[in-house]
């Protein structure tokens, strides 16, 4: 009993500390082609109608570039934690960020999406718990950094990735391709 005393506060502690590799709290729903859905932050946007939904391929970094009519990008903007999709210069989809905290800040500049795997585990990271950190929806823009689902606090609170929603993630990742460009700024 005395045990159980003293290790109940760890479990408490490690249940409310949440870091980059914070799991969904729900599976995603699979949705149709051209289905409507509506953003973290309630914006609205059609499912593309070819994607990766229902795909059970892990990595997406055999992805070919990016040829479709659509010219599509992504900018973060670290100052307002948020993001801008856009296709052909028209805003899409736009919702909240968390990004690199003090210390381990996101890189600006322009960039483009260099792979995409959709269950990423991180090879740098560790959660509470001693496990890789699990970064779901991975987009790779520079180096070791990816925007991926996660946790959104309110302010930068990663270790450089993007976060995003849920439901952001998953639209950017069945949208954005290979060399699509992903702009950084202040």
């Amino acid at each position: 009993m005395v045990f159980l005393l003293r290790i109940l506060p760890l479990f408490i502690a490690a249940a409310l500390i949440v870091g980059c590799a914070q799991s969904p709290t729900r599976p995603a729903p699979e949705r149709q082609p051209g289905e409507v859905v509506e953003s973290d932050n309630g914006a609205r946007a059609a499912e593309p109608e070819t994607g990766l939904a229902g795909s059970d391929s892990a990595a997406e970094s055999v992805d070919a570039p990016a040829t479709e009519q659509a010219k599509r990008s992504l900018t973060i903007q670290i100052g307002s934690q948020s993001f801008i999709y856009a296709e052909d210069d028209q805003v899409v989809r736009t919702g909240p960020i968390s990004s690199g905290r003090e210390g381990y800040g996101t890189p600006r500049g322009t960039f483009s999406v260099l792979s995409k795997q959709k269950d990423k585990v991180s090879s740098r990271y560790t959660n509470q718990l001693g496990m890789q950190a699990w970064m779901p929806y991975s987009i790779q823009f520079y180096g070791h950094y990816f925007l991926h689902e996660g946790w959104l606090p309110g302010y930068p609170d990663s270790h450089g990735c993007v976060r995003v929603g849920e439901k952001d993630a998953r639209f950017l990742f069945e949208r954005m391709k290979i060399g699509d460009l992903v702009s950084v700024v202040d």
